[in-house]
């Protein structure tokens, strides 16, 4: 992007506008008076030549569709100044400022915890904020500049989304405690054709799985849909019917305390490894990277 005469606390404030939806709120954050957020904003317009904010006595302050795309970019140049003045001042092995990590909703009780409290540890002047929700929506995240980094399945990802992939494991079969194959070291699916299906249903996870059942040469019969991973494996743990998961808690039970039974696919289906994605086309800010490189770290126990 081009910044022709455009000013570093231009980007800060409409940033801060599109955080707060008010010139307002922006002002406090900001410390300034709402006729600065206010010139600032519509000088940072006539130099683009575009409308960034629409201003509304009743609504406060929202981003026009340019204003959401100039936003991404802003995001990106105020990180680097930071790293940059980070630098100047002889910091430049130190690691510090706010990040904002997204995860896909599923993985994220997987991912976040473990991530955020022993990275915190090893680099105390980082602050880590997170985002959750499905994978378009974090894409969307990664893109419009949300959040920096993200956990994701290397799965219909949006365009304009670099990864690094952390590790990839083969999906396997939840059956409940008194299933008739509970025992085996592995099951085919078209031996589970006659049993209910309980599908994780969070975007875009039903493409994949239907993909699992194509390769194994079954058919996909959904009985019950699930919105959460705990869910699902609480249905199985009732023996209401079976599912598929890739991830796998260290606890075999449900909340209600059943027992859940993880059996491994004889069929060769594809795997959805777990990536870190961050929009493409800039350099990650060193916290991003620093965290990129700890998580690669962090989970290589599951390859």
């Amino acid at each position: 992007m081009n910044l022709p005469n455009v000013t570093l606390r231009q980007l800060e404030y409409l940033i801060a506008v599109a955080e707060t939806g008010s010139l307002t709120a922006a002002a406090a954050r900001c410390h300034v008076s709402q006729g600065a957020i206010s010139l600032a904003l519509s000088e940072l317009e006539r130099v683009l030549d575009l409308r960034l904010v629409v201003r509304s006595p009743r609504r406060g302050a929202a981003l026009t569709a340019a204003g959401t795309r100039v936003l991404a970019d802003a995001r990106r140049v105020v990180g680097a100044m930071g790293d940059l003045g980070a630098e100047a001042r002889g910091l430049s092995r130190q690691v510090s400022g706010v990040l904002t990590v997204g995860c896909y909703a599923p993985i994220a009780p997987f991912h976040l915890p473990a991530a955020i409290a022993t990275f915190e540890r090893a680099h105390p002047e980082v602050s880590v904020r997170f985002l959750e929700g499905s994978l378009p929506e974090i894409g969307e995240d990664l893109v419009t500049g949300r959040c920096e980094i993200a956990f994701l399945y290397d799965q219909d990802l949006v365009p304009g989304i670099a990864t690094r992939t952390l590790y990839d494991q083969p999906p396997k079969v939840l059956l409940p405690a008194g299933h008739r194959l509970r025992r085996r070291r592995s099951v085919a699916l078209r031996e589970l054709a006659d049993d209910p299906f309980v599908l994780l249903d969070v975007p875009p996870s039903e493409r994949y799985f239907r993909s699992v059942f194509t390769a194994a040469g079954a058919e996909m019969v959904v009985a019950h849909r699930a919105r959460s991973f705990e869910l699902a494996r609480s249905l199985v743990a009732r023996g209401i019917g079976y599912s598929i998961t890739v991830q796998q808690p260290a606890l075999t039970t449900s909340y209600e305390g059943l027992e859940v039974v993880a059996v491994a696919l004889r069929d060769d289906v594809p795997t959805t490894p777990v990536v870190l994605g961050w929009a493409a086309g800039g350099p990650l800010t060193r916290r991003a990277q620093a965290f990129a490189d700890h998580c690669a770290a962090l989970f290589a126990q599951n390859r």
